[in-house]
């Protein structure tokens, strides 16, 4: 009777064990369940957090960018240099549409700019009642007679329309066939006309061809500070453009200097953009996955993309598991040192 019952009892041990195996399974699998759902739940908060401090880093850098532009359009007004100030206000307020300080500005700007000239003398051409038309520069064949009073008033009124390229050629003609009549004030015209076109060229798609004018105008006198910065622009603009596709950290570092005190000139900081991918991109090409790790974290706080956010991720996952290669080892030096930069000095300083 005494084996009867042990032999119950073990086949109720043997029914049981497998109850008791798929309990314990059940709760490592909840268990499981549970680390993997924190873990996920973490990585997401990570992730969540780190999107807020690019946001903010962001914002912060924008902010900091409208203040300094603020600030020197304001400086802009002081010097009287109203069009450079106006073409900072409208940067600030493409970003920051309701920017009290900005709109201001530029209403003080917009009403400098409405003050008219004194009106010139009224010419047969100008009488009142006749029709108003753009007045063609003179072609003077040399030793051509003319009246040089009407000549000269046709220059002022050249002037006056902003016709800087024709101005240029008519002032110069009637140098040549009056070189002592009024000279002071022709040259003070062709000066004008000079500073003015090279303006309107530098920042337009002729910058190079702008500054030539510029260094004509300071042939007869010193420079307005709004076409010392613009010269100063172009200039670090074309350097910047010749190494663009050649030298990327130089290029990088112009666009750089130029998008901080410049953001509106020539595209500037969507050039910087591209550069930093583009290096960025020749880094992860060679497998430097690091410095193109930073070189992409720059570009995606400038302007985020979901392409660039993938190469991000990309290079922050090798640079954490990527093992350094002496440079004595491959034969090669990094990208970092490809070229010295010298840096520039803002704001320039003119020589004596």
């Amino acid at each position: 009777m005494s084996d009867d019952n042990a032999m119950r009892e073990n086949e109720t041990a043997v029914a049981a064990t497998p109850l008791h195996l798929r309990r314990v399974l059940g709760l490592l699998l909840l268990l499981a369940s549970l680390v993997l759902g924190i873990y996920l739940l973490a990585a997401y908060l990570g992730w969540q957090s780190g999107e807020v401090l690019r946001q903010e880093r962001q914002q912060t850098e924008l902010s900091n960018q409208i203040a300094r532009q603020l600030e020197l359009a304001e400086e802009n007004i002081a010097q009287g240099s109203y069009n450079l100030a106006l073409s900072r206000l409208n940067w600030v307020l493409e970003r920051s549409p309701g920017n009290a300080r900005a709109l201001a500005l530029q209403q003080q700007v917009q009403q400098a700019l409405r003050i008219t000239p004194t009106p010139l003398p009224p010419t047969p051409d100008t009488a009142v009642g006749a029709p108003h038309t753009a007045t063609p520069a003179p072609t003077l064949a040399p030793g051509e007679l003319t009246n040089p009073t009407v000549e000269l008033q046709r220059l002022r009124q050249l002037l006056v329309e902003k016709q800087w390229a024709e101005a240029v050629m008519a002032i110069l003609a009637f140098q040549r066939q009056f070189p002592d009549y009024e000279r002071q004030e022709t040259n003070r015209l062709l000066y004008d006309a000079y500073v003015n076109l090279g303006l309107e060229l530098v920042t337009g798609k002729q910058a190079e061809l702008g500054l030539y004018y510029f260094s004509l105008a300071e042939n007869l006198g010193d420079l307005p500070q709004e076409a010392e910065d613009y010269r100063l622009w172009a200039s670090w603009y074309l350097q910047g453009i010749a190494y663009y596709g050649v030298n990327w950290p130089v290029a990088i570092a112009y666009f750089r200097d130029l998008c901080l005190v410049a953001p509106f000139y020539q595209s500037s900081c969507d050039l910087l953009h591209k550069a930093r991918i583009a290096l960025g991109d020749q880094y992860a090409f060679s497998g430097e996955w690091c410095p193109a790790q930073e070189l992409y974290r720059e570009a995606n706080n400038q302007q985020r993309s979901p392409g660039l956010t993938q190469k991000l991720e990309t290079a922050a996952i090798n640079c954490a598991n990527a093992t350094l290669t002496p440079a004595v080892i491959t034969g090669t030096l990094p990208l970092t040192q490809t070229q010295p930069f010298m840096p520039r000095i803002w704001p320039p300083t003119r020589q004596p």
